[in-house]
């Protein structure tokens, strides 16, 4: 049976290098949905916030105004949730085109856009709805535009590179194309955080 370190790195391997089996017939035949690229402002984030569907970690957001003199004070932003593990860093690679690796965590994630500026612009898809929501849609076919962010990572930018995934929110990262340095940034996560992959039903594409 494969322990939870080997199946860890299984799953790393599958994120990072896109080690998955080539589509079939069937699935070059999905509808193309293509969407506005979207560059990542401090509005843009803001606003994604409000939604639920990530928590911003930026400059003047989490200040405790009302610490006393002579002292040092601390406050939880989340704790995660017991039963994955403690927790970990990892550096994440992107090298696959498309969103195979769209899915959910059962817990929060960090995002650190802590990279390279001048490498291959990487995309990252956020469904705008919790996965119930996001799976009832797919069902029904009636996912839209509308139903997605999908941002160009802007890295290295204090305002808008560092955020939580909250969980159970759809997402996924991915390249189109282009030659030269692959994308980088870092994660921190529970360290037996699995991925539920999301199907979507179609091919997802910046326009």
């Amino acid at each position: 049976m494969m322990g939870t370190d080997e199946r860890m790195d299984e799953i790393m391997r599958e994120i990072v290098d896109g080690n998955k089996p080539a589509a079939s017939s069937n699935a070059l035949k999905r509808p193309v949905l293509t969407l506005p690229v979207l560059e990542m402002t401090p509005e843009r984030m803001e606003q994604m916030e409000k939604e639920g569907l990530i928590r911003r970690l930026c400059p003047g957001r989490h200040e405790l105004t009302d610490t006393p003199a002579g002292e040092t004070l601390g406050e939880s932003l989340y704790e995660g949730e017991e039963g994955y593990g403690p927790h970990k860093i990892i550096i994440v690679t992107v090298n696959r085109e498309g969103f195979p690796g769209f899915g959910t965590h059962p817990d929060q994630e960090e995002f650190w856009l802590v990279g390279p500026e001048d490498a291959i612009p990487m995309y990252i898809l956020v469904a705008r709805m919790s996965r119930t929501a996001f799976e009832a849609k797919v069902q029904g076919g009636t996912l839209t535009q509308e139903d997605f962010y999908l941002l160009c990572a802007k890295y290295n930018d204090p305002q808008v590179s560092f955020f939580i995934m909250n969980k159970g929110i759809p997402h996924g990262e991915g390249i189109f194309g282009g030659e030269g340095r692959l994308p980088s940034f870092y994660v921190t996560e529970s360290r037996d955080l699995p991925l539920d992959l999301c199907e979507t039903g179609l091919e997802i594409r910046p326009a």
